[in-house]
């Protein structure tokens, strides 16, 4: 390649009209270099494209590749597909080249295909969300859970939304929606979704229809529901960024002591990204900006949220126990024999008897966990006592967290039932939240007895704790395992006005002696009988 002054001159003098052999002896250069550049056919520096030659047996291969994909195009699936190995397998016997080569050939062949191009697309204000699932892990507990994220965006201002659930089913995903448009405060005109089957009867993309509750919640929220092609990710791309960051949030696996706390997190990520983030795509302005132009423009939501729950009837036994979806549930002792009604949520489970709530709690999340609680079983346990130690619902039952790490950090073996019977019994006397209190400040201390808290109780501490109130509950901490004399049976015989064990040790103990005194006496009448 010649410099630029070099072109320039040669350039000049052709322009001049001098002749290239004078042009090559004045510059000292050759006439085939002058007969490249003289007339600006060539610009010194600029690589001009050229077309890639192929040897015959190259392109003889490529040949056969194209047929044999022509002749396969119907034989293929979405997970068996040609590839360069399969290519090798079957054409190498007649074209012998390694599967490297193989592969090589074949990536030339697909690189030469037409891409599948797609429309970039731009929503109206307030026009559509996208709506998917992601599936995550946590740890709930210290076992591992998978939890299913349900994201929903909005598509004009790219305004995020995450909620976790236990699975899938149609109660959490319409959960999840009516949640995230009550954090929109509004809803959009359309909710774009993946194809998920509980909102489908049947069908799919433009062909899916809708079950009956996903029509009554879309009449209830005068909203639009329509499905994405199967397996085109790409007419979603929006919503499978969010899933993936969702996936992000949750990494690494996190510890938690309920799904709620998942929850809180995903709830202030969606927050702080829709604080902070800026321009996404060619949006002309910030999330946060385009957030807040957009609110004001969605629907109005209607004065009652849709909510969708598992209807079901059970008959308690006499223990107070019934069993739904595989987990117990206890109810109060008025209820034991009796008929009642079960609607099941996504996060917790309501009890009625003749229209009339009579119990609510949480819904399980593992398939050993119960819903069985120590309070339904108060007055049992008052006039039993001999089954408290033995009382399932002491041993196993839900309790108050404080209560829960009280019986965990017990070193009782005998008692411990005892003592908790005794602070829910305790805890109607002083009240909930003061005794929860005085059990949480003895657990903090290790080895929490009852004792224990009933001087912090007696201390009616109120706000801080005092240290010097702390150093004396030390010295408040008694074994509280009972100590029992062990004794014989025999010593209860002076009950019943007999000899006890003692006084016939004595006697037995002094009967050789007697034993030879009455022989003697015995002698000695024999010899008197025979000489009279």
């Amino acid at each position: 390649m010649i410099d630029p002054a070099l072109y320039g001159e040669i350039r000049q003098l052709a322009i001049q009209g001098v002749t290239q052999r004078k042009i090559a002896k004045q510059l000292g250069i050759s006439r085939s270099t002058v007969a490249k550049y003289c007339n600006g056919a060539h610009i010194p520096g600029r690589a001009e494209p050229r077309a890639s030659g192929e040897s015959a047996d190259k392109a003889a291969i490529k040949e056969a590749i194209r047929k044999y994909c022509e002749k396969h195009r119907d034989d293929q699936t979405r997970k068996h597909k040609i590839n360069g190995h399969t290519l090798w397998r079957d054409l190498h016997y007649e074209f012998p080249r390694s599967e490297v080569t193989y592969r090589r050939y074949w990536a030339e062949i697909r690189g030469e295909r037409q891409v599948q191009t797609r429309m970039p697309l731009v929503f109206k204000i307030a026009e559509a969300a996208q709506v998917d699932w992601k599936i995550a892990k946590v740890r709930v507990r210290g076992a591992e859970l998978g939890v299913h994220v349900l994201c929903v965006n909005l598509m004009y201002a790219n305004t995020p939304f995450k909620k976790a659930y236990p699975n899938e089913k149609q109660y959490n995903l319409i959960d999840g929606l009516v949640s995230a448009m009550l954090f929109f405060q509004g809803a959009p005109r359309k909710f774009i979704m993946d194809n998920m089957a509980a909102a489908r009867k049947k069908g799919y993309g433009k062909e899916a229809v809708l079950t009956d509750e996903f029509k009554l919640f879309a009449a209830h929220y005068n909203v639009e529901i329509v499905f994405t092609n199967p397996y085109e990710a790409a007419e979603k791309g929006a919503i499978e960024v969010a899933a993936k960051t969702a996936g992000g949030i949750l990494t690494p696996i996190m510890d938690v002591e309920d799904i709620c706390e998942v929850n809180d997190r995903l709830l202030a990520e969606c927050r702080h990204y829709i604080e902070h983030a800026g321009r996404i795509g060619n949006r002309p302005r910030t999330v946060k900006e385009m957030t807040l132009e957009e609110k004001p423009l969605l629907i109005p939501l209607p004065i009652k949220h849709y909510e969708v729950g598992i209807h079901d009837n059970a008959t308690v036994n006499n223990q107070q126990l019934f069993k739904f979806d595989n987990h117990a549930y206890s109810v109060p002792r008025p209820y034991a024999g009796k008929k009642i009604g079960i609607i099941a949520y996504s996060f917790r489970v309501e009890m009625y008897y003749k229209g009339n709530k009579i119990w609510e709690c949480s819904r399980p999340l593992f398939d050993h966990e119960n819903r069985v609680y120590p309070e339904h079983y108060l007055y049992d346990l008052d006039i039993k006592p001999r089954s408290r130690e033995n009382a399932f619902p002491l041993l196993e039952g839900i309790l108050p967290p404080e209560l829960h790490r009280f019986r965990k950090l017990c070193n009782s073996k005998n008692t411990k039932c005892y003592q908790l019977y005794m602070l829910m019994r305790k805890m109607q006397e002083v009240g909930k939240e003061k005794l929860l209190k005085a059990v949480d400040i003895a657990n903090d201390k290790g080895s929490p007895t009852l004792e224990k808290v009933e001087r912090i109780l007696l201390l009616n501490l109120n706000g801080e704790v005092d240290k010097s109130d702390m150093d004396g509950l030390d010295k408040a901490m008694l074994d509280d395992d009972f100590y029992v004399e062990q004794r014989e049976p025999s010593d209860y015989d002076s009950l019943w006005g007999l000899p006890s064990t003692s006084e016939i040790s004595q006697k037995l103990s002094a009967w050789p002696a007697i034993a030879m005194h009455n022989m003697y006496i015995r002698k000695e009448e024999n010899n008197v009988v025979k000489t009279g």
